[in-house]
């Protein structure tokens, strides 16, 4: 099937849509083992590393024959990124989903409003039809995608599957075709099921937050450290499954609802809001530790940081901020970090 790229901080583009028109949801991720050549001769180097890193990759043509693209209102980099990636790609179709950074009523219908304009474009386009049925098809598909991550998600709290493992088919169900997205995850949880829960010995359990975090070879070396993420507030993560759009009411009026009442992502303010949600994740899941990582020139992340200190602190959680490059050989570089916070905790 033919793919639109998604190009979102925030897990907020309703893929949905995408699927109502015949195209496969693909979620742009990074490379780290590349440098941004190209990307720096539009954007200054002081821009955050990870979306000139897919900006690279897409003035590279790394991710194939991609039929356009969607970028949905994240942070300030990315939002004024979709400009330079309307100057220099040639894509069939490209287009900026502004999901609203407040809730409530008015930002509801201003969110149905631009879904609106998003469906009678792809229509326009590529002369298809998006109908509520097969809205609807592709919600309850996406619900049962939704459902199996959970359940795989809290097997962490079990140790029946490691964190990495996870992010692997967190990250595989955003790029692939959603029916064998669903088949392989239902083989993938009859599998787990029948495993006995890992040793743990000296592991420990902590909660992972901050930035767009999309290389699972990242969540293995921390794993390889001693920790074990029982919990995540990643959109390569819980943001993207933690809960459901509602298959009762209108299409378009649900998936509205279900992006703008998720837990706040760390792209989105205010920040009291979203430490609700780690804080219950912290007690919940009885974590030893969180640790909270900022990829280089984040500015959300290096803006809440205090706050966040300030209130784990408060807890008496032990907290350990890390800004990093996105790029495979600055985990070395950390390694002492991360192994004196496993030894604290």
């Amino acid at each position: 099937m033919e793919r639109i790229g998604i190009f979102d901080s925030g897990v907020e583009t309703p893929e949905e849509i995408i699927m109502a028109a015949g195209f496969t949801p693909y979620r742009l991720f990074g490379d780290p083992s590349i440098q941004p050549e190209k990307a720096n001769e539009h954007i200054p180097p002081t821009h955050c590393v990870w979306t000139r890193n897919l900006l690279e990759r897409a003035l590279t043509g790394d991710y194939g024959d991609l039929k356009g693209i969607i970028a949905t209102h994240g942070c300030d980099r990315t939002n004024r990124e979709f400009d330079i990636w309307v100057e220099c790609l040639n894509l069939k179709f490209m287009f900026f989903l502004n999901s609203p950074r407040k809730r409530g009523e008015k930002p509801l219908e201003f969110f149905i409003t631009d879904m609106k304009e998003l469906i009678l474009q792809l229509e326009e386009t590529f002369g298809v039809q998006v109908s509520t049925e097969k809205l609807k098809d592709a919600i309850n598909t996406m619900n049962e995608i939704r459902g199996l991550l959970k359940f795989l998600s809290e097997l962490r709290k079990e140790n029946k599957i490691k964190g990495s493992e996870l992010h692997g088919m967190v990250k595989a169900a955003q790029m692939n075709d959603k029916e064998e997205t669903l088949a392989y995850l239902r083989n993938q949880l009859e599998e787990i099921k029948t495993r006995n829960p890992f040793e743990d010995g000296k592991l420990k359990k902590v909660l992972l937050t901050g930035s767009d975090i999309d290389d699972t070879e990242f969540i293995k070396f921390l794993e390889d450290l001693g920790f074990h993420i029982v919990i995540d507030d990643l959109c390569v993560g819980t943001k993207y499954y933690w809960n459901t759009v509602d298959e009762s009411k209108d299409p378009l009026h649900a998936l509205a609802e279900y992006h703008l009442s998720k837990p706040i992502y760390s792209t989105k303010y205010p920040s009291y809001e979203r430490f609700k949600i780690l804080k219950e994740y912290a007690e919940k899941y009885e974590v030893q530790g969180v640790i909270n990582i900022a990829q280089k020139f984040c500015e959300p992340i290096l803006y809440e940081h205090p706050y966040m200190m300030k209130k784990f602190k408060e807890l008496e959680i032990p907290y350990l901020f890390v800004e990093m490059t996105y790029n495979k050989e600055s985990y070395k570089q950390l390694s002492t970090r991360f192994s004196a916070f496993a030894e604290i905790i």
